[in-house]
């Protein structure tokens, strides 16, 4: 059980804290017992394909509720932050890692069909 606390000030002041930590919303609904971390997957994530088609496996470091961030990583990289929305909509690294493995399956299937008629 958590203990209530009286804080005793003016409004103003109060405003005044929670608009200095950056959302005062998830600061208020902390002092008021209300926050609520927002569900989202947390796992891997497949990056865009960047300039040269290479798509990078994002790894899930934590969250940040103040900005609604999420800080993730890849091989050999420092942590780096997107918004938890832009997170959300990346695919998952599973689900790629089975597309490119599908993909294959089909490309082996190609050749050995064109080889089997002199293609």
């Amino acid at each position: 059980m958590i203990n209530k606390i009286t804080i005793e000030t003016d409004i103003i002041s109060l405003m005044e804290v929670l608009n200095q930590t950056g959302n005062s919303t998830v600061a208020t609904q902390i002092l008021n017992g209300t926050y609520e971390e927002p569900r989202f997957d947390r796992s891997d994530r497949a990056s865009v394909p960047d300039k040269d088609g290479k798509v990078r496996q994002f790894f899930f470091v934590s969250y940040d509720k103040w900005k609604d961030e999420v800080h993730y990583n890849y091989t050999d990289s420092w942590v780096r932050e997107m918004s938890r929305e832009a997170w959300s909509k990346l695919e998952l690294w599973s689900v790629h890692v089975r597309k490119v493995m599908a993909q294959e399956i089909l490309n082996e299937m190609d050749d050995v069909v064109d080889t089997e008629h002199g293609f």
